[in-house]
């Protein structure tokens, strides 16, 4: 157990150095998208209703209706960073979010506030859903907030997501999870 447990420890760490180094830092594309991506300027009433069509729509991941929803939601071009991914284009986004849609169902997500600074609002949210991966389905839930601008079409075109995967997801995910759970003590 011990070998297994330190060979899966290894290949987990080896795997984490690896991906690092191909993933850019979202730091810098952010600051770039945000001096240079200009949404319409906020008032409370409509950072609530950005949330609430938000939250609507991704109410319906998982449905048939949710990539017709997506589309809606965001414009052609536009800078999204959902701290797993990055897109600059609703193409790309909604190809994204195709395959999510085959592995989640029964979504609940529910808007927590809104608030608003100048041309983003800010949506404090709540997402709860069911994941299929490797044959088996789990339960999985967390908290974020999204900061969102808007055109003047109120298409989203700049999205940047502050959730904790480490919470939501990684120590959710059948046979991964038990692997992350190993190597938390590490992290300290």
């Amino acid at each position: 157990m011990a070998f297994l447990r330190t060979l899966a420890v290894s290949t987990l760490a080896l795997f984490s150095l690896v991906s690092c180094k191909s993933i850019p830092s979202y730091s810098s594309d952010y600051a770039k998208a945000n001096k240079t991506i200009s949404g319409i300027p906020q008032t409370q009433e409509q950072a609530t209703a950005i949330g609430v069509r938000f939250t609507t729509a991704f109410n319906t991941l998982g449905t048939a209706s949710f990539i017709q929803n997506a589309s809606q939601l965001y414009a052609d071009d536009l800078y999204i960073n959902d701290t797993l991914s990055q897109f600059s284009n609703k193409q790309d986004l909604i190809k994204h979010f195709s395959g999510m849609n085959e592995h989640v169902s029964h979504v609940n997500v529910k808007l927590i506030s809104a608030t608003y600074h100048n041309d983003s609002a800010y949506i404090h949210w709540y997402m709860a859903y069911d994941f299929k991966m490797f044959g088996r389905r789990k339960t999985m839930a967390s908290y974020g907030i999204s900061e969102i601008k808007i055109n003047a079409s109120n298409q989203i075109i700049f999205q940047q997501d502050y959730w904790d995967p480490a919470n939501g997801l990684y120590r959710s995910l059948p046979y991964l999870g038990k692997a992350y759970s190993l190597i938390l003590p590490f992290k300290r």
